[in-house]
């Protein structure tokens, strides 16, 4: 059964439509419900999911979406985590590897590279974390990729999602969601 929390997501999404940059803010507590509500949109709308972890290696993610039992095909990562942290790399199929969640050109290209490859359809491109990222870059760094990030997934209709937790959420960090994306979301 889908949470509340789940079906907000997927109902502000379906609102919005493709091409709207929205930012998801919430509590850590609900953090899975909020995964699960990306998933299940990405799913009922047909749509691959490039997901840039910089909070939590892409293993760890995936061993909980199957632990919830969450479909994972479909479903692509760009981790910025685990080679700074030197942990084990995950399933090269499904995960790409960048150096350092402070290399944000190089996510760029991996998402590009990512759109290549999974052909032609929809997406949804998720962000998770911006409060991780701001933590490895400075604000105006931050806004400029974003801002490349959200601009060149507008004329693609992909859904681009930013996920921030409240409890760490910086000022100057809302600030610059409220520039780069067409919607904040309380959750």
């Amino acid at each position: 059964m889908m949470s509340d929390i789940a079906a907000a997501v997927g109902n502000t999404l379906e609102d919005a439509g493709p091409a709207v940059a929205t930012a998801f803010q919430f509590p850590v507590a609900v953090y899975f419900d909020v995964l699960r509500g990306l998933v299940e949109f990405s799913q009922a709308n047909d749509l691959r999911v490039i997901y840039i972890t910089a909070a939590v290696p892409a293993r760890t993610i995936l061993a909980t979406f199957r632990a919830l039992d969450i479909d994972v095909n479909g479903i692509c990562f760009i981790d910025c985590i685990s080679q700074m942290i030197m942990s084990e790399k995950a399933d090269s199929d499904r995960v790409i590897y960048v150096e350092s969640p402070t290399i944000l050109e190089n996510i760029v290209l991996k998402v590009e590279y990512l759109m290549r490859r999974m052909g032609p359809g929809r997406r949804l491109v998720v962000v998770d974390s911006i409060n991780s990222l701001a933590i490895h870059n400075d604000a105006k760094i931050l806004s400029e990729f974003l801002h490349v990030l959200i601009s060149n997934l507008g004329p693609r209709e992909a859904y681009p999602v930013v996920l921030t937790m409240k409890e760490a959420l910086k000022p100057e960090t809302l600030g610059m969601l409220a520039l780069v994306c067409d919607q904040i979301v309380d959750l």
